[in-house]
């Protein structure tokens, strides 16, 4: 196949991708070549807790007014995620027989979901809304072979790294915000959290990284390549 006939997200961006924006694009493209608006990709729990867009390594790109909502919080006995929890196997969905705060709130006519893992075992899930209706069984294939291959990608070069590392995503930029030459009160309204909870983030990363102070903590998360 020449490469313009390539798609966006599976061409040369793919394998120039190395930080979380650039799989946000990647992920975005992925969507819009398969007719969806919206895309989701969420990494589950293992407790009990809600759908959580903003967990670990997430990646979306719905609207703040969504997530500000009740509905962001979709339980587990949500049709959409119950298919990512218990089922291996991609599965289509009609927005006309599915009640899911997703597809409601987003004004779509159907959803695509893809259950994903990574090496270490942890577990995803990609949400595709889409505008038209639901796709034939070959066009989900289609999405989960895409899917897989950003995916996979994705844990190469991020899910992989901070899974070394064990920093959260919260914990990652705390220590980007302290690298920039921020105190933990700035770091604290920046991220609409009190400073003893900074402070107390700090302490944790500190021990993850096997380090004693923050100069520390900042040419080691450079040196492992979690902030640039």
């Amino acid at each position: 196949m020449l490469e313009t006939d390539t798609a966006f997200h599976l061409g040369a961006e793919l394998d120039r991708a190395v930080n979380r924006m650039d799989f946000f694009r990647l992920f975005k493209a992925l969507a819009v070549e398969h007719d969806s608006e919206h895309f989701v990709l969420v990494e589950l729990s293992s407790d009990d807790q809600p759908l959580d867009l903003n967990r670990g390594h997430s990646l979306h790109n719905v609207s703040d007014v969504f997530l500000d909502s009740e509905a962001v919080s979709a339980k587990r006995d949500d049709p959409l995620v119950a298919c990512l929890l218990t089922s291996t196997a991609p599965k289509s969905f009609d927005a006309a027989t599915t009640k899911t705060p997703l597809i409601a709130q987003c004004g779509s006519k159907s959803a695509v979901v893809v259950p994903l893992h990574t090496a270490g075992g942890k577990r995803f899930g990609l949400i595709l809304l889409r505008n038209r209706a639901r796709p034939l069984h070959r066009e989900v294939a289609l999405i989960a072979y895409d899917a897989s291959i950003v995916f996979q990608r994705y844990f190469e070069v991020v899910l992989s790294l901070d899974s070394i590392s064990g920093l959260s995503r919260r914990e990652i930029q705390i220590v980007s915000w302290t690298s920039e030459g921020k105190t933990s009160s700035e770091i604290a309204i920046i991220l609409g959290l009190s400073e003893h909870t900074v402070n107390s983030y700090i302490a944790a990363i500190l021990r993850k990284l096997g380090v004693v102070n923050r100069a520390q903590m900042v040419a080691s998360a450079l040196r492992n390549g979690l902030i640039s």
